[in-house]
């Protein structure tokens, strides 16, 4: 009988850590949609001629560093814009996920093989900035 219990136990609360995890998933898709909502859907190739092309930065870094978002926020980015920010519109990632910043960093650092500062993450609040950033070490370690 006991066991028989603790297997019951087991499998409500198991049941329990599903519905919450997919609850807080659908309400997470649900903010990303309303940010994104009404906004042009633009190819990894087509984000980069759009907002980094003139900025004499490698395709390779814009296009990278986008997907290095998809994989660690865990959503679809092709509606994201330059301008958009971490700090304001983007914000609700971390109240999801309150690691997400830090994971986000280190995909990076490990991506590109380079090494961001906490000082230099927490003044990064744009894409831009984001993008910039990167491309900045990422030209100062292949110099090195």
């Amino acid at each position: 009988m006991t066991v028989a219990l603790f297997v019951l136990g087991a499998i409500a609360l198991s049941a329990f850590a599903v519905w919450s995890v997919r609850s807080e998933s659908a309400a997470m898709e649900k903010k990303v949609q309303e940010t994104f909502a009404d906004r042009e859907s633009l190819s990894p190739e087509a984000f980069y001629d759009r907002y980094f092309l003139d900025l004499g930065i490698a395709p390779e870094v814009v296009i990278d560093t986008r997907k290095i978002l998809e994989e660690q926020l865990g959503t679809d980015m092709s509606h994201l814009r330059a301008e958009d920010d971490f700090s304001k519109n983007l914000s609700f990632f971390w109240d999801f996920d309150s690691l997400a910043d830090v994971e986000l960093i280190l995909a990076i650092e490990k991506h590109f093989q380079i090494k961001i500062s906490n000082h230099e993450a927490e003044k990064t609040h744009t894409v831009t900035e984001l993008v910039q950033l990167v491309s900045s070490k990422v030209g100062s370690s292949s110099a090195s």
